[in-house]
Order: structure tokens, then C-alpha cells, then sequence
């Protein structure tokens, strides 16, 4: 395991090495007269304290000015911290948060598959399950408040005069009808009026009331006595042909239904005359006062009985909605066309929402680094790119050494030419 990083122990490294230069600089001086080759020392050594000093000037200048001198072009990272926080926020703008590059990177992440495969786990579901429990109060107590509650008011009133009732109610019927349910309700409401119907009391009722009604009819010609006997047997006639219809599929009254039924499908779709009827009878009844207080009311209820649920212990509640969670991500894994389409959707918004913010971000990077102290900000880059900016010195002064040792051969060799050349003169 690597060592972490000391700049102390960096510096002092650093600093090492140009005492170093400068000590074998001081011996090869006096040396030099002992023999040609301390001259190529000391050269060395004299290259690599001017190497190591001015990396050393270069690298302070950049935080803060050397030895406290305010010279010119020093601290440059203090000096213009706005400047360069300006210039890095439109780098960021022009070169990272552009659509082409976002959409590349986009175009590679499966966030629907991703999100799938982890609400398909039961555990992650049912965390989900439990944080949505425990945000519910929250939320009703938002939803329960009275703008709220106005919002929905105004929002079922949109949606109720913008809704085509009559184009919905056939497409209901329709639904409806496809596969026979309307037969299954026919047969609920014809057994409860069949069974509603025999009830002795039902019937002396019944009886009573039409015997009534025929006795005064004055043109029939009935008695009480005969207007009950014809009532009783039209009360029985009526309760035998509720249950004859209930028994048999296939009874004649069914057929007539089935008819009626798709006429009135085909009319509420099509006949303008009864579309025009049914906006009417939606016009009428959205203009009566107090028409939303049933929809306040239902409201209300549904917000109290979902409180109280989320708010027992042993509700189910969090069960339910671990299911409905993970029931959800199952069928985001299954379903490649719906993750095609989440992906696409969710890219579009991004990168919507990108264009849309791209000046507001570029100029968040930009106001943050202003709000930056300038001496915090040159310290916490020291810190971090300090180690690299050591190494710098460190390859100034041994670079400093080579060339300068290079110097000084090429100056001899120069100089050895020249007396050469001097003696083969006449």
C-alpha cells in the first residue's frame, strides 16, 4: 500500500536537493584547481541551484508571492480566481454540458432496465414500500389543505367540462359489452328483483299499490276485490318472467337487451343529437351551486381513511405498496417496448431540461467560485495537485544538472577547438 502523500515531506525533499546542489557546487569550486573534472561538477551543481530556483519561484508564484515580495504577475491563482472561474464554467458550458455530448452518454444508460432490475427485488421494494408509508401522512397533510383541496375542485371541473361524456359512456358500454359483462350484471339485478319480487310482503305490496291505482280508473270497471285478484296474478306473471330471463341465456328479453345496448353504444357515439344531450345534462348539473361538494367531500373521506391506514403499525399499507413496486419493476424488465420508450422519454426531458438550465448551471460554477476566498481556494489546489508541483522542482534541478552539464562539455569542447585551430596557425 502506497504511502499517502506529505507535502511536507515533498517540500523538504525538494528543498533537500538544492542544499545538495549548492553544497557540491561549493566543493567542486574549490576543487576545481585539483582537476578539470570538478569543473563539470560544478557546472552541473550551478545549473541545478538556478533549475531549482526558479522552478521553485515559478511553482510559488502561482498561490501566493515569494518570499512576500509583491512582484509583479505573482499569486496568480489569487489574483484571478474570478477570471479563471469564468473561464472554467464556460469550458464546462461549451465542452461537457453540450446536447451532442449528452446524448452520447445517454444513449448507453438503460435507466428504465436499471431501475427495473431494482425495484424487481423484494428487498429494495420493500424499502420503497416502507418510505412511501411513512411519507404518506406528509403528503395528506399537503393534500388535505385547503389550495389543495381547491386545486382538485377546479381540476375535476376542467377535466369534466373538456370530457366528451357521451363518447366515454359508449366507449364504456362498449368495453363493457365485449365480452359479455353486461349479461353477468343483467343476471345480478335480475336475480335480486326475482328474489325482491316473491317475497310475499313485496308482492301484497305491489298489489296494494296497482290495485289501488285501478280501482280508479273509472273506464276499467274493477271492484276492489277483482283489481286485487288481476293485480296479484300481474305481480306473480311479472316475478315468473324476472326469473325465467335470470335462468335462461338465451331468452328473447336477453337478445332485446343486446340490441338496445349496442344502439345506445352506437348513439352515444355517433348521434349528435344525444351527444348534445348528454353535454347538456352535464352543463346542467355543473351549474346548480354546491355541485363540488360531493367531489370535497369524497376527497376528504379518502384522505382520512388513507391517514388512518398509513398511520397503524400493523397496516398493510407498506405491503401493498412493496407489491405494486415490485409488480412494476418485473414488468419494466419484461416489457423491452415500455423501457425502449421510458429511456427515450426520460432522455428527451434531460436533455430538455439541460438546455433549458445550461446558462443557469455555467453561471452557478461561475458564482460559487467567486463566493470562493481566493487564499482558501490557492490552498485547497496547493493541497491537491501539491505533490506534482514538488516533482517539478525536483525535475528542474535534475534537469538543471544535465543541461548545465551538457553546457559546460560543449563550452570546453568549443574551447579545446579554438586552441587547437590556434596552434595549426602560422
Amino acid at each position: 500500500m502506497a504511502a499517502p502523500y506529505s507535502p511536507n515531506r515533498m517540500k523538504a525533499l525538494a528543498l533537500g536537493l538544492l542544499v545538495l546542489a549548492a553544497g557540491v557546487y561549493a566543493a567542486a569550486t574549490l576543487l576545481e584547481p585539483r582537476h578539470a573534472a570538478w569543473g563539470y561538477v560544478a557546472a552541473a551543481a550551478e545549473a541545478a541551484m538556478i533549475g531549482a530556483l526558479a522552478d521553485w519561484f515559478a511553482v510559488v508564484a502561482l498561490f501566493r508571492h515569494p518570499l512576500g515580495l509583491p512582484i509583479p504577475h505573482t499569486a496568480i491563482i489569487v489574483a484571478n480566481k474570478d477570471r479563471l472561474g469564468a473561464q472554467l464554467a464556460r469550458f464546462l458550458g461549451e465542452h461537457f454540458l453540450t446536447a451532442e455530448h449528452v446524448r452520447r452518454a445517454l444513449a448507453g444508460w438503460d435507466m428504465a432496465g436499471a431501475l427495473g432490475q431494482w425495484l424487481s427485488r423484494p428487498e429494495p421494494a420493500q424499502q420503497v414500500g416502507q418510505w412511501l408509508q411513512r411519507a404518506t401522512p406528509a403528503l395528506i397533510d399537503v393534500l388535505a389543505q385547503t389550495p389543495a383541496r381547491q386545486w382538485v375542485a377546479r381540476l375535476a371541473q376542467r377535466m369534466l367540462r373538456e370530457a366528451d361524456l357521451s363518447a366515454l359512456g359508449g366507449q364504456a358500454l362498449q368495453a363493457l359489452t365485449a365480452h359479455g359483462h353486461h349479461q353477468q350484471w343483467l343476471d345480478g339485478l335480475l336475480n335480486q328483483l326475482a328474489n325482491w319480487s316473491a317475497q310475499d310482503a313485496v308482492q301484497e305490496r305491489l298489489t296494494d299499490a296497482i290495485a289501488i291505482e285501478l280501482k280508479q280508473l273509472k273506464y276499467v270497471g274493477l271492484d276492489q276485490v277483482a283489481a286485487r285478484l288481476a293485480t296479484r296474478k300481474l305481480v306473480a306473471a311479472l316475478t315468473r318472467t324476472l326469473s325465467d330471463v335470470a335462468a335462461d341465456p338465451e331468452h328473447e328479453l336477453r337478445h332485446r337487451f343486446d340490441d338496445w345496448m349496442k344502439a345506445s353504444i352506437d348513439r352515444l357515439q355517433t348521434d349528435a343529437e344525444w351527444r348534445a344531450r348528454v353535454a347538456g345534462w352535464r352543463d346542467a348539473w355543473m351549474a346548480q351551486p354546491g355541485w363540488e361538494a360531493p367531489i370535497d367531500a369524497w376527497w376528504h373521506d379518502f384522505l382520512r381513511t388513507l391517514r388512518q391506514d398509513a398511520a397503524r403499525p400493523e397496516s398493510p399499507l407498506a405491503d401493498r405498496m412493496a407489491a405494486v413496486v415490485q409488480s412494476t419493476g418485473l414488468q419494466l424488465v419484461n416489457d423491452a417496448p415500455l423501457r425502449e420508450w421510458l429511456n427515450q422519454q426520460a432522455q428527451a426531458a434531460l436533455l430538455q431540461l439541460l438546455e433549458a438550465s445550461r446558462a443557469t448551471l455555467v453561471a452557478f460554477v461561475s458564482q460559487r467560485v467567486q463566493a470562493w476566498d481566493a487564499h482558501d481556494m490557492s490552498r485547497v489546489l496547493e493541497q491537491n495537485i501539491g505533490r506534482d508541483l514538488q516533482f517539478i522542482r525536483i525535475n528542474g534541478t535534475l534537469v538543471g544538472a544535465l543541461v548545465g552539464l551538457l553546457l559546460h562539455a560543449l563550452t570546453q569542447w568549443a574551447l579545446g577547438l579554438s586552441t587547437v585551430q590556434g596552434w595549426m596557425q602560422p
